[in-house]
């Protein structure tokens, strides 16, 4: 663990987007989750359940999403700035 100096301080910004970003996943995902796994499951503990899971996979699937997106940028600026070679016929 490092050491921290007294007269040091650290600021963290959280901006508002993040935070309606956060709220959303939280309360629309969780609702969501648990409805439909209360009715489909027919049980209370499965619906819980389904509300702690829905926000996971929705902030597992936005992650994913933005690699993917990173990826296929990164590539496609690598192909348009690597000149190719043309290989003999």
């Amino acid at each position: 663990m490092p050491i921290k100096k007294e007269d040091e301080f650290v600021i963290y910004v959280i901006t508002l987007s993040g935070i309606k970003r956060y709220m959303s996943i939280e309360f629309i995902g969780g609702s969501c989750g648990y409805i439909i796994a209360q009715k489909a499951l027919q049980s209370d503990l499965l619906g819980m359940i389904g509300s702690m899971i829905a926000p996971m996979a929705i902030r597992r699937l936005l992650q994913w999403q933005q690699r993917k997106s990173e990826r296929q940028m990164r590539f496609g600026i690598r192909s348009l700035t690597k000149p190719s070679k043309l290989s003999p016929t």
